[in-house]
């Protein structure tokens, strides 16, 4: 089962009847199947409460361990959720107690990857299996070779969990890696000195407890060009590789003492993002939270990308985030570059639901942009998005000029997106006076953005 569940809070919370540990965040449903839930549901009063029936249709499969509430006890309900098309899932499902008049409505919401191939799976009781609270589970990664199916030696698979590094895994001698995983959606990057590297993301549980990455090998003339390259260096002494990180900071004279004792500060703290070289900036992301975001790790991608640049945030720099789905929210108000904690949280938990209408989104960006606008900085919203959205009554392209003849950019980030959309985004992007830019494996996620925002705040001489 996949999907995020949620309940009705006024439905729940009547003194009664508590959903424990909601909401529950399941993940992509995959072609391997789906997984069971347990769901504790506890009376909280001193009364006998008795669950009557369950409103649910042919795609869900529900046990309880009983259906009598003991007063201050917990029962389970076990849910398996078995889609029957691809996309988003947003089912309710209506339970009702003896204690209120209406039925209390849990929410799936989520994302269809794959329809499960085996239909006939049905969901264990509780005299089969007890109840499950483990969130981890016996888990393997294989690298093999595309063509050959062959288990590949010595490759190395990033694990990456909410747009960070969650660990770096060995296949070593065997090719592949057991080890024990919590529950949950993961992005894989895997790569070997011979062989091209691949990314893929997928919801892993109990069922769906083995991932296969096929690698295709490089073509042979690439792998002569870099043994001649690492011959060169080493038979040549005076073929030198500099480090393009390695800058030299220039003094600068102010005439104003605060401003040289910021400078001198920032060059010793921000060595690659210097007040000298890089004015302050005002970020605002609108950030896509459909339900296709889901869909091949783009989320992922997109949280990556945000996190590597709010690390080279300075104190002098505000990040706005505005979500955008169905509806148009500020989720993070505008915030100082200091606090890196609060935005890394924020854009850890950022959840895919809903279809794309971007045209809200971006009116309320540009009113934050406009609200946080620094003189003489750098004022930018970046769009990320997978492709093209709804704009409803609003002309984003008609927006994006108007605004950027009041110095407020627009850069486009385009996650994964088709080819086929490119030319909405660098229409956009142009509009804004921007730049668009596409973002289709985990390296340039990390790059990409930083480099974006150096190239719009760099102090030209």
């Amino acid at each position: 089962m996949v999907g995020l569940v949620m309940f009705l809070v006024s439905s729940v919370f009547l003194g009664q009847i508590e959903f424990i540990d909601a909401p529950y965040d399941i993940g992509v449903v995959t072609a391997a199947g789906s997984d069971y839930l347990d769901i504790p549901i506890k009376n909280t009063s001193s009364e006998k409460v008795y669950i009557f029936r369950t409103d649910a249709n042919k795609q869900f499969d529900i046990h309880y361990t009983s259906k009598t509430l003991l007063p201050d006890s917990t029962i389970f309900m076990r849910v398996l959720f078995t889609p029957t098309q691809k996309g988003a899932i947003h089912e309710k499902l209506p339970i009702h107690f003896s204690c209120f008049d209406k039925p209390v409505v849990v929410e799936f919401t989520g994302y269809t990857e794959n329809i499960p191939t085996n239909s006939n799976t049905s969901c264990p009781n509780f005299q089969q299996q007890g109840v499950n609270t483990v969130v981890t589970f016996d888990f393997t990664v294989k690298v093999v070779d595309a063509e050959t199916n062959e288990l590949i030696p010595e490759s190395e698979v990033k694990l990456i969990k909410n747009g960070a590094l969650s660990e770096v895994l060995n296949t070593k001698r065997k090719g592949f890696v057991e080890r024990p995983l919590e529950i949950g959606y993961y992005y894989f990057v895997a790569s070997n000195e011979d062989y091209e590297s691949n990314e893929l993301g997928t919801y892993v549980n109990r069922k769906n407890n083995i991932v296969t990455i096929p690698l295709t090998r490089k073509k042979q003339e690439e792998v002569f060009v870099l043994v001649e390259e690492l011959e060169e260096t080493i038979i040549n002494p005076e073929v030198v590789i500099e480090n393009p990180g390695e800058e030299e900071v220039v003094e600068v004279e102010t005439a104003e003492e605060t401003v040289e004792e910021i400078d001198e500060n920032s060059a010793e703290l921000y060595p690659e993002f210097s007040l000298k070289d890089y004015k302050p900036n005002n970020i605002v992301f609108l950030v896509d939270v459909s339900s296709s975001m889901n869909h091949a790790g783009k989320l992922d991608l997109l949280k990556a990308s945000m996190i590597e640049m709010s690390k080279i945030l300075r104190p002098v720099d505000k990040i706005t985030v505005v979500s955008y789905a169905t509806k148009a929210n500020v989720i993070l108000e505008t915030t100082s570059g200091d606090d890196i904690d609060s935005v890394i949280s924020v854009i850890e938990s950022l959840k895919a639901k809903g279809v794309t209408a971007g045209g809200k989104g971006m009116e309320k960006a540009y009113a934050k942009a406009c609200n946080a606008f620094i003189a003489n900085g750098n004022n930018q919203i970046i769009m990320a998005t997978d492709g093209l959205f709804n704009s409803g009554d609003e002309d984003v392209y008609k927006l994006a000029r108007k605004y950027s003849k009041k110095n407020v950019k627009v850069s486009v980030i385009g996650i994964k997106n088709q080819s086929s959309h490119e030319k909405y985004m660098k229409n956009l992007a142009r509009d804004g006076k921007g730049n668009y830019v596409n973002v289709s494996t985990y390296e340039q996620a990390k790059e990409t953005l930083v480099q974006e925002i150096k190239n719009q705040s760099k102090i030209k001489p």
